[in-house]
């Protein structure tokens, strides 16, 4: 890119030079027209490599998947227990609104830190599709889930068991058939039919069409898709920056 810039920059100076003075303006307005282009694909070749790095730096941390469960082993070299103990300790203080009312076990001696919190996800509304001009149903729904994130800790490491145990949104009848739904490695076809049965049921007796039904069962196992992965993300990002707190602390020499 810079070469052929370069180029086409001798190139007009040439032609400059060749020519009269009533094409001097035009030709510095065609090289200026080619810097400014340069310097635009540059700013967003810089922009895309921050991302990158941000991503990278994000996911580069290896995580195991369990049915309803994020887990990692962080290494935190040079890094005692009763260090990490109170780094870890430092981060729940400033993530959780009352950290006295959700840590449920803090042993230091053991090494032990089990909290209990809320976390919550947002994804497409499906039921959206049934009613697009109803004002009153959005295109976005919001769920909440109860969760049970157990630390341990050694010297020069921890291990983060983060899982989800329950649903903590309004109950509308749903919410253990949604619940059954959340699974991290791979969705279970058995409930999702068994969610589709009930919801077409529930769409009869409302009398809705044949075909609006069928089209609101197609979109179910996508959006118990969407959902999987936004309940991941949201975790992921969670113990992504638990590790950033706990590294910031150990290149805080102030």
């Amino acid at each position: 890119m810079l070469t052929l810039f370069i180029a086409k920059v001798f190139a007009y100076l040439y032609n400059l030079f060749s020519c009269g003075k009533s094409t001097v303006y035009y030709h510095a307005l065609t090289i200026q027209n080619h810097v400014d282009k340069i310097m635009k694909n540059l700013k967003s070749l810089f922009g895309i490599i921050i991302l990158t790095m941000i991503s990278f730096q994000t996911y580069s941390q290896e995580y195991e998947l369990e049915e309803k469960a994020v887990s990692g082993i962080f290494e935190m070299e040079g890094r005692d227990k009763s260090e990490l103990f109170s780094s870890i300790n430092k981060w729940i203080s400033i993530n959780y609104n009352s950290a006295k009312n959700v840590i449920q076990m803090n042993d230091k001696e053991s090494g032990t830190i089990i909290i209990k919190g809320i976390n919550e996800v947002i994804y497409k509304n499906t039921w959206k599709s049934l009613y697009p001009n109803n004002r009153y149903i959005t295109e976005y729904s919001t769920t909440k889930f109860n969760h049970l994130i157990e630390i341990n800790i050694k010297d020069d490491k921890y291990r983060v068991i983060y899982k989800i145990i329950d649903i903590a949104s309004e109950d509308a009848g749903f919410n253990d058939m949604i619940f059954k739904c959340i699974s991290f490695n791979g969705i279970n076809e058995k409930y999702i039919d068994e969610y589709n049965e009930v919801i077409d049921g529930n769409l009869k007796k409302g009398l809705i069409g044949e075909k609006k039904r069928e089209n609101f069962i197609s979109l179910t196992k996508p959006m118990f898709e969407e959902l999987n992965s936004s309940v991941v993300k949201e975790m992921k990002l969670t113990l992504g920056s638990l590790e950033n707190s706990v590294k910031a602390e150990s290149n805080d020499d102030w």
